[in-house]
């Protein structure tokens, strides 16, 4: 049986093994903590320091595919980030498995309102995201080396079940009927990767041979603004009237960010939040078949995942 090893419980990593043990994979997840949270029973759990070579070798033997869902801490990815991705190359290189790697869009920039594609120029202009395509420069120049097959998923930025930040700011205010509150202007477009999407998104690269090599945009529902999202959640979560949404931005951004590390580390990204944010997934979609989530049914799954914590 094929082992898939999955680095990292968060919620694309816990998503994820719900949907290769389904899949009748066997799995093996690994962070630090040792801490099963809503993982499948069916998975096998492994606590260690990825950064350290022969921790990250063990956690990985016998991985036929490796997915790299972790990362460090938002504020130390210049100073940890590099030797924990070389660490986890090298061990699913010695494995012979092959690498899925979860990225993000930092590395291409600011588009200035251009949709964009995994072909869109990258020209980083933040310290997050000079570090991302580093990242990705390096494994692929592995996978061009022969050392590894790789491939990169690079949604955008996440909302669905067990992803905490939206869980918290967005849907779990709304069903209180509290404002939800939203990073920059309401009246942007913006494109969300729905976590189970994302999910489904790897295991679909990690079982395709026409994956490796190369940069993948997971499939997003189009790119609603924050504010018509906003009314949507809000009447799904049962609130009558227009949407109450808190925009952070500025001197509130300011404020929150002293209390919120999150916060302080995503000012610098703040442009993905003033200005249209639009993620063409349409490459993704032709190739394998799989297309994003409708809004309305994210929506509500999202919601419900709220409401079954809460209760």
């Amino acid at each position: 049986m094929e082992q898939h090893v999955i680095l990292g419980t968060g919620a694309v990593g816990t998503a994820l093994a719900q949907i290769l043990v389904d899949q009748g994979k066997a799995v093996r997840s690994v962070n630090r903590s040792g801490n099963r949270g809503s993982l499948p029973t069916e998975v096998e759990l492994v606590a260690a320091d990825l950064a350290d070579p022969a921790q990250a070798s063990a956690a990985i033997t016998g991985a036929t595919v490796t997915y790299q869902v972790t990362q460090p801490a938002y504020h130390r990815w210049a100073q940890e980030f590099p030797a924990l991705q070389a660490s986890i190359i090298d061990a699913a290189a010695a494995a012979g498995s092959r690498l899925v790697i979860v990225d993000n869009l930092y590395a291409y920039g600011d588009p200035q309102g251009a949709p964009i594609t995994e072909d869109s120029p990258q020209d980083p202009h933040t310290r997050k995201g000079k570090v991302r395509r580093a990242l990705i420069e390096s494994a692929l120049a592995a996978h061009r080396e022969g050392r590894l097959q790789v491939t990169v998923a690079r949604p955008s930025n996440y909302f669905g079940p067990g992803y905490a930040l939206t869980d918290d700011m967005v849907f779990g205010r709304a069903v209180a009927g509290k404002p939800m509150q939203w990073l920059g202007r309401a009246d942007q477009p913006h494109s969300l990767s729905y976590v189970p999407d994302v999910a489904r998104a790897l295991a679909t690269l990690g079982a395709s041979d026409k994956s490796w090599g190369k940069v993948w945009i997971p499939p997003v529902a189009g790119a609603p603004t924050v504010g018509e999202f906003s009314q949507q959640v809000w009447e799904a979560a049962g609130q009558s009237g227009k949407a109450k949404v808190q925009a952070i931005r500025g001197m509130g951004l300011n404020l929150l960010a002293i209390f919120m590390p999150v916060l302080r580390e995503a000012k610098e990204m703040m442009y993905e939040w003033e200005q249209p944010w639009i993620v063409d997934s349409s490459a993704f979609e032709r190739e394998f078949g799989q297309t994003a989530t409708p809004l309305d049914q994210a929506i509500r799954e999202s919601l419900g995942a709220v409401k079954a914590r809460v209760s």
